[in-house]
């Protein structure tokens, strides 16, 4: 009787799948002209650890105006987060995917009111300054540091009291994030 060994590379991928789930960060831009109608498309693709919580980098995506590109990059990930989600929903037609809003999802959390009175919604930056998340403010944010960010926004939601239960939601039940809360 023979046996057949796994190639780490497949050894490597069969963990991967066992212990980890893929998402995908992404962020769409204008990139350098801003009155350009060419939309750039960059994403980072970590692998979140189901046991630890922790997160690795698998790959990044950077800048390419090639939907078909960014296609074949997310072709094996189902769960797709972004600040602005629901902005992008349509141009990258993510329907049937697994979506979060790290915006939207911290309208009430943040909670930064508008001149009505009624909570608006957060940039970025302040979103990360409710977190505690340190950056200096003459850091260029292109569309990677902005994900970047992003990703560091999501593992603080991921511990904080009033958003864990949702990031896990999203992670573990498969449930879509795309409103306010």
């Amino acid at each position: 009787m023979t046996s057949k060994t796994l190639s780490s590379t497949k050894q490597e991928e069969l963990e991967l799948s066992k212990n980890y789930k893929k998402i995908i960060f992404f962020s769409l831009s204008n990139n350098i002209d801003i009155t350009s109608d060419i939309l750039y498309i960059s994403a980072i693709k970590i692998g979140f650890n189901l046991k630890t919580g922790e997160i690795i980098y698998l790959e990044e995506l950077k800048n390419t105006n090639n939907l078909q590109e960014f296609k074949n990059f997310s072709k094996d990930t189902s769960h797709f987060v972004s600040y602005n989600t629901k902005l992008y929903n349509h141009l990258l037609n993510l329907g049937a995917k697994i979506q979060f809003c790290t915006m939207l999802t911290n309208v009430s959390t943040v909670g930064i009111k508008n001149s009505h009175g009624r909570n608006r919604w957060p940039k970025l930056f302040e979103i990360s300054k409710y977190y505690g998340i340190k950056f200096n403010n003459n850091l260029n944010l292109n569309t990677l540091n902005n994900i970047k960010l992003n990703i560091q926004i999501f593992q603080k939601m991921l511990k904080h009291p009033k958003t864990s239960i949702i990031v896990r939601d999203f992670i573990f039940n498969n449930k879509s994030f795309l409103d306010e809360l």
